[in-house]
């Protein structure tokens, strides 16, 4: 009877989880977008009142006037900074795009100039072994070298009276869609500054009125909840921050002396160190996406000091982050690599790109939350005998 009654208690608990990680999938999937503005608004709010309340408390001021004052302080420096920035960074992307264009626009030659790198590094072979390889190698450059051709003679001659549009429909589709996301994009920021703005400054309000709704035991439960979420959502920006902002350090300063001693000729440093850092925080990819691929290309081409440069600095860049990223992704708070690696795989393929944040935060919050006593999910029969 007793393992009857184990058994049903398993069974449901086993439902009452299934249903309530379903009923997050659904909200992550469907509702988070539409909530998002607000999320956003009230942890501004949060992270305001300690601040206000200090200057408040010295300046004889209304926390809801410091409150309104202080958004829109932020939403200037916001602003500000994203026309700065932004204007430099479509100047650095325009050009680099541009630079990128000749380059392709160049594949013949290099896919000559591998052919004949190749080519004089097998002479070594036995004379069987070289022919066998030099035929496999032109073969295969004759078909790229085809494929190429192929693709620049089906692009339409605008010299001609009429030629076929039907290659602009994908891109102008994607521009099409685009833009129609400008208007619910501008209309979410605006709902979001708009609810920054009441939240800060009825923040009291807000939390007397939910405190008033709810007992004791959930408001306690709610309060370490929020404090818990703080603090891990604080660790990941300032690892993920800091590991960018380093490797953004490391490519910048390697090409600058890659530059200073007559090695890289080029510019676009700034472009290249922030792609390179932005990869560099993805999974599984890394600078290796980058630079392993620029480094082969220079190589080909001739130019093997920048190719042995950008293969140190690689080795360079991958030797620092081994070292530092155990110590500065601290916010696993004892989650082992592999489930964060597994909350990032399926995150990716559940959420899309914001899956990759969303579902290791997310593991790492119940882990707290059970380490807490606030859930009880597994371990407490263990504790209990403790």
């Amino acid at each position: 009877m007793e393992l009857t009654e184990k058994r049903k208690a398993t069974l449901i608990n086993i439902a009452y989880y299934t249903v309530i990680v379903a009923l997050f999938y659904l909200f992550m999937k469907f509702a988070f977008g539409l909530v998002a503005p607000f999320i956003v608004a009230f942890a501004i709010a949060i992270l305001l009142q300690k601040p206000l309340r200090i200057i408040s408390e010295k300046t004889k001021i209304k926390k809801n006037i410091l409150g309104a004052v202080a958004v829109l302080l932020i939403i200037s420096v916001i602003i500000s900074a994203v026309v700065l920035v932004g204007y430099r960074l479509f100047v650095e992307f325009k050009g680099f795009g541009e630079y990128i264009m000749s380059k392709i626009s160049d594949l013949p030659n290099l896919i000559r100039s591998a052919e004949s790198w190749i080519l004089a590094r097998i002479t070594v072979l036995p004379d069987t072994l070289e022919k066998t390889v030099t035929d496999s190698v032109t073969g295969i450059v004759d078909r790229l070298l085809l494929a190429s051709q192929e693709e620049v003679s089906n692009m339409p001659d605008p010299m001609e009276g009429s030629f076929d549009l039907s290659f602009l429909a994908t891109p102008l589709g994607g521009l099409l869609s685009t833009a129609k996301e400008i208007p619910g994009i501008f209309a979410a920021v605006f709902m979001g500054i708009i609810a920054c703005f009441f939240i800060t400054c009825d923040y009291d309000k807000f939390r007397i009125l939910i405190s008033e709704n709810i007992s004791r035991e959930h408001e306690i439960a709610i309060v370490k909840t929020r404090r818990l979420l703080g603090d891990i959502l604080g660790k990941m920006l300032k690892s993920y921050a800091t590991l960018i902002f380093i490797t953004f350090c490391e490519v910048s300063i390697g090409l600058n002396i890659l530059k200073l001693i007559g090695v890289y000729s080029g510019g676009y440093i700034l472009v290249l160190s922030i792609i390179t850092a932005i990869v560099d925080i993805l999974p599984v990819l890394g600078t290796g996406t980058i630079l392993i691929p620029w480094a082969i290309f220079n190589l080909f081409t001739g130019n093997i000091g920048l190719g042995i440069g950008l293969i140190i600095l690689y080795a360079v860049i991958t030797v620092i982050r081994q070292v530092l990223e155990p110590r500065l992704v601290a916010m696993n708070v004892g989650m082992h690599p592999v489930i964060t690696l597994f909350g990032m795989y399926l995150g990716v393929q559940l959420f899309g790109f914001l899956g990759i944040f969303i579902l290791p935060v997310t593991f790492v919050l119940v882990k707290a939350l059970n380490d807490e006593g606030i859930i009880h999910l597994w371990g407490m029969d263990r504790k209990k005998k403790q």
